[in-house]
């Protein structure tokens, strides 16, 4: 996730600013932490392997989701302590659920957390070196101690000259190098023991959207360009706020924005809140994602809790633009065929819809109707118009678990396609959200004006 304007993340101090400085600015030293990684991951699948061997095939399934858990944890262990591009991508892959093991994807979720902060001796640095001031000569005021921390990045409150009061997301030095590097080595990780299940060209393809999206996420003066798109789309919405972003201030690797405060999803679950709050609210963030998604084109790809902010008025307030998504016409219809397929039960055409979004592998007969009907029968609840549908109660994500078997059967039939990456991102992290938001409606009537043509 990235950070977070609303919430305060106390700091926790890292042993030594060379220590830090090692991690992002030495490649060998990622290299060589990364490697002995995979060394470890490689020689233990090698050892379940040859367990199994030994094992009655009912243990087999136990032994190997012990495995898992024990390679997960590693994993998780070393990418948190190198951060950078590094907890990034895996970051973007642990939300793919898809594509990993359920016991794999639950570990690695905790990669989603903030990251601790680094110290303010690098972030000085940074800021020197993009405009050749120290921050207590570029800003009125400048807090040394971060608003929040991420991955790759971290966010600190000052003040301009003229007294607007504002928050500087400042990125760690170092992290565009490793790029590259990182992300050959996480998938090399990723494709032992076959945790990942894929074809190598399919998940290339998948890889390769992350890496795009994660190297337009590095370049801060990219950033301020999409929070420009996204605002001056919703410019005529009041139901939404995006901050003021002030490019004296702005480089490729320091972000200026104005200080806009909000109430996080948390604090809608107590007063002054109340149920027709939350209610309200969940239909807000239905109805602007699938404005995004269907009919704008421009999605804010990264639906971590920390990025929006609400206000007891009814507004919404978005941070954080890194991750913009355009998403071509072709794919907005694809994804409005589907829906309109399953809706009339049509499992024909939802099967046609996926070979042209790319979802679909065509060297592979097409699965029976069954198959995508019990896929759509967990959302029909969902979609129903004569009853409100509360996510708090929902279990759409625990029948999806028990479908997994059914899933993997046809896995091949399947490949994960590089444009429904960030949005498949953002439609499981939204409704992780919706859960936690306690939300209410009868969603039908806000899907219904989007399913035309």
């Amino acid at each position: 996730p990235d950070p977070c304007y609303s919430v305060r993340n106390e700091p926790e101090r890292e042993p030594s600013v060379a220590k830090q400085k090692g991690f992002f600015t030495t490649r060998s030293s990622r290299f060589f932490k990364l490697t002995g990684l995979t060394t470890r991951v490689s020689s233990s699948y090698t050892g379940q392997r040859l367990k199994e061997i030994l094992l009655r095939e009912d243990r087999k399934a136990d032994a190997r989701t012990a495995t898992h858990i024990r390679n997960a944890e590693r994993i998780v262990k070393t990418l948190g302590e190198l951060k950078g591009a590094v907890m990034k991508v895996g970051q973007a892959v642990s939300i793919q659920a898809d594509l990993l093991p359920r016991e794999f994807a639950e570990i690695l979720s905790s990669l989603q957390q903030s990251a601790p902060p680094m110290d303010f001796e690098l972030i000085a640095e940074q800021i020197r070196s993009e405009f050749g001031k120290a921050p207590d000569a570029l800003f009125a005021r400048f807090d040394p101690d971060p608003f929040a921390s991420a991955s790759v990045g971290q966010v600190h409150r000052a003040r301009l000259a003229h007294g607007t009061e504002v928050v500087v997301k400042v990125q760690y030095p170092g992290v565009e190098d490793n790029i590259d590097g990182d992300l050959k080595n996480l998938k090399s990780l990723l494709g032992l023991g076959s945790i990942i299940g894929y074809r190598k060209q399919d998940l290339d393809e998948t890889f390769e959207e992350i890496r795009d999206r994660l190297v337009e996420e590095l370049d801060y003066g990219q950033e301020m360009e999409n929070l420009l798109a996204f605002r001056e789309r919703f410019r005529d919405d009041p139901r939404v706020l995006t901050p003021t972003v002030y490019p004296p201030y702005c480089s490729r690797r320091v972000l200026t924005m104005e200080y806009l405060p909000g109430d996080p999803l948390e604090a809608l679950l107590a007063p002054p809140y109340t149920q027709e709050d939350r209610n309200r609210f969940g239909r807000l963030l239905f109805d602007l994602y699938l404005h995004q998604v269907l009919r704008l084109g421009l999605l804010h790809a990264d639906p971590h809790p920390g990025n929006f902010a609400f206000r007891k008025d009814g507004r919404m307030i978005f941070y954080d633009f890194g991750c913009l998504k355009r998403i071509p016409p072709h794919i907005r219809e694809g994804g409005r065929d589907i829906l309109r397929a399953a809706l009339r039960n049509d499992y024909r055409e939802i099967d046609v819809a996926l070979l042209r979004l790319g979802s679909r592998d065509p060297r592979k007969e097409a699965p029976p109707p069954d198959f995508y009907r019990q896929y759509v029968e967990v959302f029909r609840d969902l979609v129903d118009p004569a009853t409100p549908y509360d996510f708090h109660t929902s279990r759409i994500h625990e029948r999806l678990m028990e479908l997994a078997p059914l899933g993997f059967s046809k896995m091949l039939h399947f490949k994960p396609s590089r444009d429904l990456v960030f949005i498949s991102r953002v439609v499981g992290g939204h409704y992780g959200n919706l859960r936690h938001m306690r939300a209410s409606a009868r969603w039908m009537d806000i899907l219904a004006p989007y399913l035309e043509a």
